[in-house]
């Protein structure tokens, strides 16, 4: 009984010994972060809007044919350089210099035949008549072969409606000139009237007529450019059918515009009196508007604004950024570097020594600031720590931007 006894006297001893010997914990330490901070505030600044525009040429030009044929050659590619009267590609003329020449001769007839008619024939004059009545149907049977060849070509489907046409029209005109030249050599032979000789006179007008045109579609088988500048597209080559008015070859010049579009929204603060600016690799050019769209482009929905700059000289198709400047407003600026993003835009700002989370929304971003809403005059915004932070640690504040500077 005794040895129980002292046996539970021991082990309360070593149970009271234990509990004495343990210490309690001292005080947690909290963790404080040295922040530096702006304070915030509300400033009046420059209303510029930005967009990326393209140096394009301020004059392009689509060159055709006035009249249809077979392309005997090309003589740029694409990307030449060109001077005003330069040829740049050239129609088969054969067919052309045969017509020419043929209304020519018709001219020389018709002039002869009005003079033989004015100062009286004599037997040259008659046998000149009948000369010209042979070359008449001469002319008359080559167009009729002419004709054959084309609307057989036609009909297998090798030769165009308008060749078939042209070939047809050229037969009717030999044939009123053969019945012309029979009534000229009749005419001749009996001696003239004052109403054959104003006829005559009248056949000599015409056939003027015929002879400028016919000299005007051969000097139009010559394509020339119209001014110096580059080529930018050359839309056919040697052998290819050209069709009348069908675009061959594409100049622009020299000088440079930038095109920049625009949304909607923006295009009503923008008029031709806006003032604006374009920048390339840290330059700044002189820049005025010239025209402003008033369709939008079917593709992007922007209005299209063209941009004449002094002394631009990048090459067509590079980017440039166009600033607008859109007068002044009021707003707060902030660090870009001050932003985190959790999903939203989110800053820390200071209250009672601790950190505050404040969900902003960004408006509108000019370089390393972004204007934003969200926060309130004199919120004091913690610029540098915030890597380290949380919302609700306690900060000490090393630095303090009030912002005079900005």
């Amino acid at each position: 009984m005794r040895r129980r006894i002292l046996l539970l006297f021991i082990a309360s001893s070593l149970i009271l010994t234990s509990g004495c010997s343990e210490k309690k914990p001292g005080p947690k330490t909290e963790k404080v972060v040295p922040v530096s901070v702006y304070q915030v505030s509300e400033k009046e600044r420059q209303n510029i809007s930005r967009y990326i525009g393209t140096v394009q040429p301020e004059k392009t030009v689509n060159l055709s044919f006035k009249i249809g044929g077979r392309i005997s050659s090309v003589k740029v590619k694409k990307g030449d350089s060109v001077k005003k009267g330069q040829v740049l590609a050239a129609l088969d003329d054969t067919d052309l210099i045969y017509a020419e020449n043929l209304a020519k001769s018709q001219l020389e007839m018709a002039l002869a035949q009005y003079e033989k008619a004015s100062n009286g024939a004599t037997a040259e004059d008659i046998e000149q008549a009948r000369l010209n009545v042979i070359k008449a149907e001469d002319a008359y049977n080559y167009a009729l072969d002419r004709l054959s060849e084309a609307k057989e070509l036609y009909q297998k489907g090798t030769a165009t409606k308008q060749a078939y046409e042209q070939a047809e029209l050229e037969v009717k005109i030999r044939e009123a000139d053969l019945k012309l030249a029979r009534e000229v050599q009749a005419q001749v032979e009996k001696g003239a009237r004052y109403e054959e000789i104003k006829a005559l006179y009248a056949q000599v007008e015409s056939a003027t007529t015929e002879y400028n045109y016919r000299k005007a579609q051969l000097e139009e088988a010559t394509l020339k450019s119209p001014i110096n500048g580059i080529v930018l597209e050359v839309m056919c080559e040697a052998g290819e059918m050209a069709g009348a008015g069908y675009p061959v070859i594409v100049l622009c010049d020299n000088s440079r515009i930038v095109n920049v579009g625009v949304p909607e929204k923006e295009l009503k603060n923008i008029t031709l009196k806006t003032e604006v600016t374009v920048e390339k690799d840290d330059n700044t050019f002189e820049s005025k508007i010239k025209r402003i769209s008033d369709v939008p482009d079917a593709t992007t929905g922007l209005y299209n604004i063209e941009i004449v700059c002094n002394g631009l000289d990048e090459p067509f198709g590079a980017s440039v950024t166009v600033h607008f400047s859109l007068g002044t407003e009021n707003g707060i600026y902030i660090p870009i570097s001050a932003i985190l993003n959790d999903g939203l835009d989110f800053v820390f700002t200071v209250s009672q020594d601790r950190a505050v989370r404040k969900n902003i929304t960004i408006e509108e971003v000019y370089n390393f600031e972004a204007k934003v809403t969200g926060l309130d005059n004199g919120d004091l915004l913690i610029v540098s720590g915030i890597s380290r932070l949380s919302a609700g640690d306690r900060i000490a504040v090393k630095e303090v931007d009030y912002g005079t500077n900005n």
